[in-house]
């Protein structure tokens, strides 16, 4: 292999390591005000100037709190309101995890709080899926591949040989 071969084939990755820790450890500005962004709560509170009221944004948290008599849901330890006086919350409860969108007022000292337009509440699937699809995979084991008890492992069915060889 050519010397310059190898410099470029070494260097192509530490470049992309290095691009990728800048991003990373860098905030960059919204691109596009208009589209709905994903933020953290971190770097909305951090920068709230930055993500003012007509950008559509979409937060996610753990609920830590629900005032149902003012429609207020406390995210991530409590310190983080928002405002659900548009969305139906009594299926949320505490301790599940939330992704909302919406819109943020914490740039505005007398209101200082995120206005939710929609709430959709995670769901790990992960129990239900597994069970069916583990019998699933069993049974596609069994019916395709023939089972050795003796090593407890499966191999391929002989196929017929076709005498066109």
């Amino acid at each position: 292999m050519k010397n310059y071969i190898r410099v470029l084939l070494l260097l192509t990755p530490i470049i992309i390591v290095g691009l990728a820790i800048y991003e990373q450890t860098v905030w960059h500005p919204p691109i596009n005000p208009d589209m709905t962004q994903q933020v953290r709560i971190g770097t909305l509170l951090d920068l709230n100037e930055t993500y003012k009221a007509p950008m559509k944004l979409i937060i996610n948290g753990d609920v830590y709190n629900k005032s149902v008599a003012e429609d207020l849901l406390f995210l991530d330890g409590g310190y983080f309101k928002v405002n659900c006086t548009n969305v139906n919350i009594s299926d949320v409860k505490p301790g599940m995890r939330v992704y909302i969108m919406g819109y943020s007022y914490y740039h505005d000292p007398s209101k200082e709080y995120f206005l939710a337009e929609k709430i959709h509440i995670f769901v790990s699937y992960s129990v239900y899926l597994s069970i069916p699809g583990a019998f699933l995979i069993l049974i596609i084991l069994f019916v395709g591949f023939k089972f050795e008890l003796k090593d407890f492992s499966f191999s391929r069915k002989p196929a017929e040989e076709s005498k066109d060889a």
